[in-house]
């Protein structure tokens, strides 16, 4: 029913047949790779993913302050609307289909000038990198994130209302279940909201961990997930419980190597055994 992936940045900066070869191990469809166009060699990521069986299924961009699509200064917002062009180009190359896009960098907790402003910017940003993600069939999914991590989009209403502003059909909407843990108050109202823009889903606990280590209600989303008809993959970004996310990637190796595979195997099966009795 559900294509099951994991996205590449949460297993930190071990080698990616490394991180393959433990999706191939638990089952998994695919994976999403991080959006580093320029770290990332098409040729050989082909070849990884033939050689595992799996798929790229999306692009997970990764949005600092020199990727800021809200950003009222024009070389930095220029900057942002060519990385995500970048990241289309990587899509296209690897057969992935979705991008996600936060129009706000993490760490951003308030405007450089006014919201209002800001909010202009994105809307010009995602106008012109939607555009070009249109002429290559590739989807950019707008990702809301928690209030602690940036200021702009937070909730999936506030997506929408940026993705109808913006309004062009490439322009979608992914849910994070993490995020949505923290800011909105019925999941399946939410989701249902932004039913016609749906186009990705992560999949975390409430603690950020792995699904079925908290206290998430996973049958009812995938109960709402299938009523909608969603297509796309579940996929997983869990995290250990740390203050730093991006601490996971400096991590003791063979600590971490046990704790993603702890994760890895937890998460699919807590979602498969859902799915199927359903």
């Amino acid at each position: 029913m559900f294509k099951y992936s994991a996205t590449q940045w949460i297993f930190g900066n071990e080698p990616m047949e490394v991180s393959l070869q433990r999706l191939k191990k638990y089952g998994y469809d695919g994976v999403e790779l991080a959006g580093e166009p320029k770290q990332i060699d098409s040729e050989t990521v082909n070849w990884l993913l033939e050689q595992y069986e799996l798929e790229c299924t999306s692009i997970c961009g990764i949005y600092t302050p020199e990727r800021d699509l809200s950003s009222s200064d024009e070389a930095i917002r220029q900057n942002a609307v060519q990385y995500v062009k970048d990241c289309v180009d990587l899509a296209v190359n690897v057969g992935a289909a979705t991008l996600i896009v936060v129009p706000s960098p993490v760490g951003k907790s308030k405007p450089d000038t006014t919201i209002e402003q800001e909010w202009s910017n994105v809307v010009q940003s995602l106008r012109e990198a939607g555009a070009y993600a249109q002429s290559h069939h590739i989807n950019l999914a707008i990702e809301a994130l928690n209030r602690f991590e940036t200021y702009l989009v937070n909730k999936l209403n506030d997506a929408k209302k940026l993705v109808e502003q913006v309004d062009l059909p490439s322009v979608k909407i992914m849910a994070d279940l993490f995020h949505m843990n923290i800011e909105e108050r019925d999941h399946s109202a939410a989701i249902r909201h932004i039913a016609p823009y749906l186009a990705h889903v992560h999949i975390a606990d409430n603690t950020r961990e792995a699904a079925g280590f908290g206290m998430t209600d996973f049958e009812k989303v995938v109960r709402t997930l299938i009523e909608l008809d969603y297509k796309g993959p579940l996929t997983m970004e869990f995290l250990p419980p740390v203050a730093n996310p991006y601490l996971v990637a400096r991590s003791d190796r063979s600590e971490a190597g046990s704790v993603y595979d702890e994760y890895t195997r937890q998460s699919i099966e807590h979602m498969k055994k859902i799915v199927s009795s359903i």
